[in-house]
């Protein structure tokens, strides 16, 4: 039995601890910004930094573990995300007052837990912000192409992007813009969108781009292709989707079920149930059953993306 006072000393460290990241990750944030607005891309990214590359090496193997990718503009806050981690944490300690597993066994749980939350939370943010980007990229590429075709630039096409476009491609394109206005390269800013959300589709953009621009030729004609084969892309993403809604809930309903089969026998015969937590055989086989319906789900859930992906 763990001591109240042991958990609520690791509890209140694990909180510290990601208030402590946050003030970091705001500091380092408010850096970056200073040191764009203060040189140019081009001419930051050539300084040599040691400090600045040890503090990189150093932050990314964390982010690495927590899949937090500051690039990315979260809906959910990182802090509020590392507080869920340390709250899912807190439920393995009080569930395990009713199991009473050994401190080593219920700690190694509650960290892999807590990490499991942060990334899971981390990744469903990410993949909604690259799915929103990718629904909306035939629309942006649209609006290039009927840009480029009235005879403007294509800078004048991206701000037409960031004014018009709505969120998180409207947000993408005024740091293109930005990046534009201290003498990037169009190609090179619209591959740093790549960069950033891993949306291939952009990387086959900038390469259209760097091709026409530097080879010359009718970019609209080409822009007009590549937004239609994107448009495919995002048609054929829909489709394989909506076939995979079938398995998604039957993913789910399993997942579900032991939750749903346990209650109604809890409410039939509760001594049957109990042995679950009182005794120490039927603590094993409750930990075995949570760990493999949970096992179970994310096998699914990895099978139902390798074969839906483009």
């Amino acid at each position: 039995m763990i001591p109240d006072f042991v958990i609520g000393t690791v509890l209140g460290l694990l909180v510290c601890a990601a208030m402590v990241s946050l003030w970091l990750d705001a500091r380092q944030r408010r850096i970056n910004r200073q040191l764009e607005i203060a040189l140019p891309t081009s001419q930051a990214a050539s300084l040599p930094s040691i400090r600045r590359a040890e503090t990189a090496s150093n932050w990314q193997s964390l982010h690495n573990l927590a899949s937090y990718r500051p690039e990315i503009p979260y809906a959910i806050h990182p802090a509020y995300v590392l507080l869920a981690g340390v709250a899912a944490a807190g439920a393995v300690f009080y569930v395990n007052r009713l199991v009473n597993f050994s401190t080593f066994t219920v700690s190694a749980a509650a960290l892999i837990v807590a990490l499991m939350v942060v990334r899971g939370m981390f990744k469903w943010q990410q993949h909604r912000f690259a799915n929103r980007l990718f629904r909306q990229l035939p629309d942006t590429i649209q609006l290039v192409t009927s840009t480029v075709r009235s005879g403007l630039p294509v800078n004048e096409a991206f701000r037409t992007i960031a004014r018009e476009m709505p969120q998180p491609t409207s947000g993408q394109f005024a740091i293109v813009c930005s990046e534009l206005n201290l003498g990037r390269p169009p190609e090179e800013a619209v591959e740093a969108i790549y960069r950033r959300t891993l949306v291939p589709e952009y990387a086959m953009f900038a390469v259209t781009l760097a091709v026409q621009l530097k080879s010359g030729g009718s970019l609209a004609e080409t822009l007009q292709t590549l937004g239609e084969t994107v448009s495919q892309r995002v048609a054929l993403a829909a489709r394989a989707k909506a076939l995979a809604g079938e398995v998604i809930f039957s993913s789910r309903a399993l997942s579900a079920a032991p939750v749903v089969v346990g209650g109604l026998l809890y409410m039939i015969s509760p001594q049957s149930i109990d042995l679950l937590f009182t005794d120490p055989t039927g603590n094993v086989l409750l930990a075995y059953a949570i760990g493999s319906v949970l096992v179970g789900h994310f096998v699914i859930r990895w099978m139902i993306r390798r074969e839906t992906a483009l």
